[in-house]
């Protein structure tokens, strides 16, 4: 099969589902969604956001996402971590060793019984050294992500520094490069995603997740299993940039994608959430309204 006859059949597929769930406008899925109307994000400015969008971002690494619950849990997080302010958190976690960090910053996210807030989660079955492993990991990354956005004055001196490492031909670099100063939680899948939300600038790195990795595997016929490691996470950046080039040569030029529209519309199609349209957390944005009238 051709890249064009696949993105014939992706659209035709998307339509559907789309169709099926009320949805009637994909467009707003094609642009950066970390920023869509009514996002926590539009909230923050500056230092503060950049900090805030790595920790929505690093909750997706494995079993982190239905603890921290981000979206659900703003309003504590925000208060628990400092309003997102990478120095004011460094100065109120991380003024002794590491280990003491990461004790209170766990303390800090663990539902209390008395306030009735917090985050919850299961650790009576596990070993003593284990307690609390996965929320320890989660501290971990934020204390990585703060040390890493408090070395600069702006959002923009942030992206600055991303852009300096980064040349299309080799998206490699960048990808290491922020990994290498977030050095917990954040695998090549969850970097190129934080990075592809962060600015446009870096919309054709797509997430190499398992969506990704099984439709190249049917459309390429590949063994299931064949995009494993990093080196093949890698090589699924290349060959996404591949496909969406041969399918823009049959495409006019206001009807052309974009790397970043063409991993949406596998990610849409496969998980099927529609999730800009979704109301499951109209409840929580419902009352996040009303507590910043009252600020």
């Amino acid at each position: 099969m051709d890249a064009f006859r696949f993105y014939q059949i992706t659209l035709q597929k998307l339509s559907e589902q789309a169709q099926a769930h009320g949805v009637r406008d994909l467009s707003r899925y094609y642009e950066l969604t970390d920023y869509h109307d009514g996002s926590f994000l539009n909230n923050l400015e500056g230092k503060a956001q950049v900090f805030a969008q790595i920790a929505f971002h690093a909750q997706n690494a494995t079993m982190i996402s239905n603890i921290v619950k981000f979206e659900i849990n703003f309003a504590f997080l925000e208060t628990a971590l400092c309003h997102f302010d990478p120095d004011l958190f460094l100065q109120t976690f991380c003024t002794g060793s590491r280990d003491e960090a990461i004790s209170q910053i766990t303390e800090a996210l663990r539902y209390n019984e008395s306030t009735g807030i917090g985050l919850k989660w299961n650790s009576g079955k596990s070993k003593e050294k284990n307690k609390d492993s996965i929320i320890k990991r989660y501290s971990n990354t934020l204390i990585d992500a703060a040390q890493y956005v408090s070395t600069f004055e702006s959002r923009e001196a942030f992206l600055e520094d991303l852009l300096q490492h980064y040349e299309k031909a080799n998206y490699v670099q960048v990808i290491e490069y922020f990994r290498s100063k977030i050095t917990h939680g954040f695998s090549v899948a969850l970097t190129c995603d934080f990075l592809k939300e962060f600015d446009p600038h870096f919309s054709d790195l797509p997430k190499p997740d398992i969506h990704i990795k099984d439709t190249l595997c049917a459309l390429l016929d590949r063994e299931k299993g064949y995009y494993s490691g990093e080196k093949k996470e890698f090589e699924i950046i290349k060959t996404m940039r591949s496909i969406v080039e041969e399918i823009n040569t049959n495409l006019s030029p206001d009807e052309r994608i974009t790397v970043y529209k063409l991993d949406r519309m596998i990610w849409l199609i496969c998980s099927d959430n529609f999730y800009l349209d979704a109301s499951g957390n109209s409840k929580e944005t419902y009352l996040r309204a009303l507590r910043r009238e009252q600020r």
